[in-house]
């Protein structure tokens, strides 16, 4: 064995460099593994960020369009846009890897880029060296998962990682998913003249993430654009045809489809990836979908802690990763003081228009068994929706009767991105009807929608009581 540390960290993004951070500067010795080389993880790289540089980049191309003249050379704009979208996405996602092994060099972190295997529940080697440590934190992320269709052509779709690298884009794709990555993905390729259908398996888009009205209206809006849409739809089959991609697909009503297209993307789910790391030299116990944790994050074994997307049934998005490397690494420090909570878990869609919630869905609420009450606020009769001329959107609360708690928040409007913070705290905070009713919202903003619809349905409550 050739040395020993006390905190093992393998992965780099967003569940384990904080981690690693935090450790490392209340004094740990900490070794962080990354495969890879580059710290950051799936968002940086091939998830959140790149999405958000590309649909950044179509947002502005869809405007210059709108206002171009009708001479304006519109194929080769499109091209030299897709061209500056891809060097944006380099500069900005190798400055931003490059700042945090910079962070990460400031501290007493010794960083190894390289694939680590367990060999026990203490020990693990790296590039053909063994290392000692007296507590481990998996945090190696999730990857694409392609389900097992028949046909030549599967073996060539493309996921949401090998999408980001596409030298040029096709005219037309299919897309095997109607997820939040699907929907993304498809508005903002259709922005930028890739003609897109969406196949979703379950009854609706969005299938139990989303409140169905929000479901509804982002369907109608897919459709508005010229998306093809098909729930209820399962894909049998993709096959390679003179360079294009066939997919046969059963519909809702039991007909047989079939679309030729440019490509086909594949975003069916993500699964974690643990594979290679010889879990069973530790005595860990895991699934094909995630380790088992307790509530401080903790597996079986004593000592080996997870985050992120590894955790078995927790949110898979990066901020929840970064919430249990501090949750983790508190625990560490300190002892297990510090229990993870995913049901205050906040997230956004970064649709048209956006999706943003935290807490919980009526449904889970109900089937959580609280008595519940909900209330929505139409943005047509929001000041500054009609003020800006983006009016189609609602805002939702799912409340506990019995004490008046808001358990969820659901927005769906442009800029609900940026009332997710509000959300959140509501959330996390536990707070109540009265509280937010009494909170003074700035006017005109889309912001005073939650006191407004506070107040609403504490009226509501009232009025049955008497």
């Amino acid at each position: 064995m050739n040395e020993k540390f006390d905190v093992l960290i393998i992965g780099g993004g967003p569940g384990g460099t904080p981690a690693a951070m935090q450790l490392a500067a209340s004094g740990k010795r900490v070794l962080l593994a990354e495969e890879s080389g580059k710290l950051g993880g799936a968002c940086l790289f091939v998830g959140c960020i790149p999405s958000k540089i590309i649909k950044h980049g179509a947002d502005a191309f869809f405007s210059y369009e709108k206002n171009a003249s009708a001479t304006s050379d519109s194929k080769a704009a499109l091209a030299e846009s897709w061209e500056s979208i891809r060097n944006s996405m380099d500069r900005i996602l190798n400055g931003r890897s490059s700042a945090a092994i910079q962070q990460v060099n400031r501290l007493p972190i010794t960083f190894v880029a390289g694939k680590a295997q367990f060999i026990s529940s203490n020990e693990v080697e790296i590039n053909n060296t063994r290392y000692g440590f007296d507590k481990a934190i998996i945090a190696t992320g999730a990857h694409s998962f392609v389900p097992p269709f028949k046909g030549d052509g599967t073996k060539e779709v493309l996921t949401s990682e090998v999408l980001f690298q596409q030298p040029t884009l096709p005219s037309s794709m299919l897309i095997v998913g109607g997820g939040p990555i699907g929907i993304e993905l498809a508005q903002m390729l259709a922005k930028l003249h890739v003609k897109c259908t969406i196949v979703e398996m379950m009854p609706s888009l969005l299938s139990g993430v989303v409140e169905p009205e929000f479901a509804e209206g982002i369907t109608k809006k897919l459709q508005e654009t010229g998306i093809g849409v098909y729930t209820h739809s399962k894909v049998e089959e993709i096959n390679k045809i003179d360079g294009e991609f066939q997919t046969v697909f059963v519909d809702a009503d039991g007909k047989t489809q079939q679309f030729l297209t440019g490509k086909v993307l594949v975003v069916t789910g993500k699964v974690p990836s643990i594979e290679g790391l010889n879990l069973e030299a530790t005595g860990v116990s895991f699934e094909r979908n995630g380790i088992v944790v307790n509530e401080f994050l903790e597996t079986n074994v004593a000592g080996i802690y997870v985050t992120g997307d590894v955790v078995l049934g927790a949110p898979k998005f990066a901020h929840t990763a970064t919430y249990d490397a501090h949750i983790v690494a508190t625990n560490i420090l300190r002892g297990n003081i510090s229990k993870a909570c995913f049901t205050k878990n906040s997230w956004v869609l970064f649709s048209d228009p956006e999706i943003a919630a935290a807490g919980l869905t009526e449904a889970e609420a109900v089937k959580a068994g609280f008595d519940v009450v909900t209330g929505i606020h139409d943005y047509r009769v929001d000041a500054m929706a009609q003020i800006s001329g983006d009016t189609f959107g609602f805002l939702k609360f799912i409340v506990n009767k019995s004490n008046q708690e808001i358990l969820g928040v659901h927005i769906f409007i442009n800029g609900a991105a940026s009332l997710s913070g509000e959300a959140a705290l509501i959330v996390s905070r536990k707070l109540t009807l009265l509280d937010v009713a009494q909170a003074i919202h700035p006017h005109p903003t889309l912001t005073e929608a939650f006191g407004l619809l506070a107040l609403k349905i504490l009226s509501e409550l009232q009025a049955q009581a008497h």
